[in-house]
């Protein structure tokens, strides 16, 4: 059977969640266990089960935090977790004839998954360094926020008097490691995109989708995806739940990080192509939108 997959990849708290959902709702499969909501994906975080814990696996067994928040390059994978890789990518491949994942730790081994699947196609999911890294924090602050919730007395009015100085202090621990972490995994992004044909690949924002969702969903069905039905990317997307975006540069206290993000980041810019939203959802369903 000759199979047809989608890689979703991008950084954590890019909007890989949101894509992951909205290609699921036009009928791409991405695993029947999916993880569920947690704090900061209240719809749920949209990743393969089995893919995400073969990546924590892998990133246990080199003593590496499982949530993948890495910024410097791993050991190659062995042959051994290269059959691992292989035997999962087979068994997805007995059970669809078309079928993708999204897990935010694929960054981390993209050229390994290259050799186990070189006709696969990526959808790069891409969000600003500043609003990457506030999500981050954010999503920090409202795990602490949840601890104290569950606290009474003294601690829980030691919370709400010191609740903004927390965020703060977040900040200041945070804004260098995060900002580390966003590096490393574009890096790991472009290096591996320029050695992809332009056939290959997509990089989107969900900002993007919400004005050319027809775009992005013209070249998948065309290309790619014969099942794929068109379902409009406001369908899922909830600007309620975007938690404030904060200017956390300023805690940055290692400037030339943010000269290396900003360079990535003009690098990325290279990467989107204008779209034409009407005309290429037309062409592959014959509708007026």
């Amino acid at each position: 059977m000759n199979t047809k997959v989608i890689v979703i990849a991008g950084m954590h708290r890019s909007g890989t969640s949101v894509v992951a959902q909205w290609l699921q709702r036009c009928g791409l499969s991405i695993g029947t266990k999916l993880e569920g909501p947690g704090i900061g994906n209240e719809q749920g975080h949209f990743e393969d089960a089995d893919f995400l814990h073969l990546h924590q696996k892998l990133l246990s067994r080199r003593s590496l935090s499982e949530t993948g928040f890495v910024s410097k390059p791993m050991t190659t994978v062995t042959e051994l977790e290269k059959m691992e890789m292989s035997d999962l990518i087979e068994l997805k491949n007995r059970k669809n004839k078309e079928w993708g994942w999204k897990d935010p730790r694929t960054c981390l081994f993209l050229d390994m998954y290259s050799e186990l699947l070189p006709e696969a196609y990526y959808i790069v999911v891409v969000r600003d360094f500043n609003a990457t890294v506030s999500s981050m924090i954010t999503r920090e602050f409202k795990m602490l926020e949840k601890r104290y919730h569950t606290k009474k007395g003294f601690s829980k009015l030691k919370w709400k008097l010191f609740k903004r100085k927390s965020m703060e202090q977040l900040c200041e621990k945070y804004a260098d490691r995060y900002l580390k972490v966003w590096i490393h995994y574009y890096e790991k992004l472009l290096s591996f995109i320029s050695t992809l044909p332009e056939n290959r690949f997509t990089f989107v924002s969900y900002k993007e989708l919400l004005r050319n969702d027809g775009a992005v969903f013209a070249t998948l069905k065309k290309d790619r995806l014969e099942s794929f039905y068109y379902v409009p990317f406001t369908s899922v997307y909830k600007k309620e739940l975007l938690s404030d975006v904060t200017d956390v540069m300023p805690f940055v206290k290692d400037k030339a990080l943010i000269r290396k993000a900003i360079a990535i980041q003009q690098q990325v810019h290279l990467y989107y192509l204008p779209f034409e939203n009407t005309t290429a959802l037309q062409e592959v369903t014959g509708a007026a939108v």
